[in-house]
């Protein structure tokens, strides 16, 4: 469990909430699995991704323990759907709506990659309405946007995004990634 002596920080308090392969720093989140080492001055959002699925129950396991267990986890993720790339559709859910799971128990943001399969996000929300979710590099366009806004689900973007898109996201539900 975490010490009482350390809280966790919001994730709305990170200029950057998902970046791969930079220096850890107190202004960002880094993405990592279960296995990555963790520098003891960063932050991380740690997920099994969904091209690393089926995730073996050893790996949602492991990562139960870091999550739990480590006040530099400030999010679970990079996790979600691709239609595009993993393993079939229905083992990603299963291992996404692990993931899930774990992020309400902990009360933890989930960082989320969805490639074609938004109806499919937005069915699991509507299965767990509760937590914070954001979708990583949102490329959309306004109604996609909008969607998943009247969801409940925040957007980040990062240098390449619909112009309308991010204008229709309110300050409050809009994040920042070099992802």
């Amino acid at each position: 469990m975490i010490s009482p002596h350390k809280s966790r920080r919001d994730i709305a308090s990170f200029d950057n909430i998902h970046a791969h392969g930079i220096a850890p720093g107190p202004d960002r989140v880094l993405s990592i699995s279960p296995g990555d080492s963790m520098d003891p001055q960063g932050f991380y959002s740690i997920g099994i991704h969904p091209w690393d699925t089926p995730a073996p129950p050893e790996k949602l396991e492991e990562l139960e323990r870091i999550a739990s267990g480590d006040s530099r986890v400030v999010a679970i993720g990079e996790c979600g759907l691709d239609k595009l790339r993993g393993a079939a559709l229905p083992e990603q859910e299963s291992a996404f709506e692990a993931q899930i799971v774990l992020a309400e128990r902990l009360g933890l943001p989930l960082i989320i990659h969805c490639v074609r399969a938004q109806d499919r996000l937005l069915k699991l929300r509507r299965k767990h309405p509760s937590g914070r979710w954001i979708v990583h590099g949102f490329r959309g366009g306004a109604p996609a946007a909008q969607q998943l806004l009247d969801a409940g689900i925040d957007l980040s973007y990062c240098e390449r995004y619909n112009d309308e898109a991010f204008r229709i996201t309110p300050p409050g539900r809009r994040f920042r990634e070099t992802d």
